[in-house]
């Protein structure tokens, strides 16, 4: 067994206190990629089948499937990409028609781990938001009608094994959803069918998701003693627990899943324009399509107190970070180190917490950031950490059924 450094032990105890609050008390050291998704995965309780095999199955090949699409151009796969960390190498991913999107596109990675997904928090679980991007006209512009004809042109057999028959659209308009005159004329009964066929292909998605939680990392194979960390790699870990990396990036997915404004150059409200689609969203937790409508209540009510929400964004998961091309939810790094450094030590949450004019930025930067700041001569020691949780390899094999 590999003997963990001293100076570690401080952060190791954090992480395994983390993870034990996840589903109870689990041996850290006897955990591999497969028991870490059986034993420490949080349940996902408007989700019926959030551990349904048979359905993971299906929510990969809907996951890679540019069908999902009006052109039939993009997949989720598209601006997820397994060889970069379930993150698109591209500033802005391009949506249907050569559009650009206007955020970044936020890493899947560990989303299994999150309350709330997406850059904003506008959805409240991992099942309602693929729904976002499906229907989004900038991304994929597929309306749930067109939705529900793909599913039962390509996937009937798998749906209705899974989550029972389909409707019948025989005398439905080709496109429709909310807000389009086709849509609003359909008897609401209808409406509700096909919304969902639209919540179920989320939970086929998300049972997929939930394994793309890159568990075997160089870090996770040094806590269970397989592997040793270079000097540079345990300096940089010291160097994270020291600067207070991990006030924000904690847990088992390397972040708290809160949201937070760090000073990233950019006039987006983020989590302010966020919060009140999430309240309003008719695929939430408390909606009609929720398999737990008060654990759903519980969470939105929980939101809805939320304050200080001006410019804040979701903490992204560190899992495959030196994977990615382009970090933060406006890409104004194109790498891991810049971004640090920017952030966390050129003024904007740096060491008094200020701003340093450069860019236009909106809200009022988090009081957590207060004393965060990495010396220049630690910043490369903490990057080489960082690539400590670089996801193995890409989860593209078959999910069998």
């Amino acid at each position: 067994m590999t003997q963990h450094p001293s100076h570690l032990l401080c952060f190791l105890l954090a992480l395994v206190l983390a993870l034990s609050a996840c589903n109870g008390t689990v041996d850290l050291t006897e955990l591999n990629s497969q028991e870490l998704t059986a034993k420490m995965l949080p349940e996902s309780p408007t989700n019926a089948f959030a551990n349904n095999a048979s359905a993971a199955a299906l929510g990969q090949r809907l996951f890679f499937d540019k069908h999902l699409s009006v052109d039939a151009t993009i997949a989720c796969a598209s601006c997820h990409s397994p060889d970069h960390g379930f993150s698109d190498p591209r500033a802005f991913s391009v949506g249907v028609r050569g559009q650009l999107g206007g955020r970044h596109a936020m890493p899947i990675t560990a989303a299994a781990f999150q309350r709330f997904t997406l850059w904003d928090g506008r959805a409240d679980s991992v099942w309602a938001q693929p729904l976002k991007a499906i229907e989004n006209p900038r991304e994929m512009d597929l309306t749930r009608l067109e939705l529900v004809r793909v599913i039962a042109d390509r996937y009937r057999n798998e749906y209705e094994a899974i989550f029972g028959v389909l409707p019948q659209l025989d005398v439905t308009p080709t496109r429709g959803k909310p807000g389009m005159t086709e849509w609003d004329a359909l008897p609401t009964a209808t409406q509700e069918d096909i919304d969902r066929v639209g919540a179920n292909v989320g939970k086929a998605l998300e049972a997929y998701e939930r394994k793309l939680i890159c568990a075997d990392t160089k870090f996770d194979k040094w806590v269970r003693g397989e592997a040793s960390l270079t000097t540079a790699e345990e300096n940089g870990a010291r160097s994270f627990v020291e600067h207070r990396c991990a006030r924000c990036h904690s847990g088992p997915a390397f972040s708290d899943g809160e949201f937070h404004n760090i000073g990233v150059p950019s006039t987006d409200p983020g989590r302010e324009a966020g919060l009140p689609q999430l309240l309003s969203d008719v695929f939430n937790g408390a909606g009609l399509f929720s398999d737990d409508t008060t654990s759903g209540q519980v969470k939105l009510a929980e939101a809805a107190t939320e304050t200080a929400t001006t410019g804040a964004f979701k903490t992204p998961s560190l899992r495959g970070a030196g994977q990615r091309t382009f970090f933060g939810h406006a890409s104004h790094q194109e790498t891991l180190r810049g971004f640090i450094e920017d952030i966390y030590r050129n003024g904007r949450g740096g060491r008094d917490g200020g701003r340093d004019g450069r860019n236009a930025t909106i809200g009022a930067l988090d009081p957590q950031l207060q004393g965060v700041f990495v010396p220049d001569d630690e910043l490369d020691d903490l990057v080489a950490f960082l690539h400590a949780l670089d996801c193995p390899s890409a989860a593209t094999e078959l999910v069998a059924p």
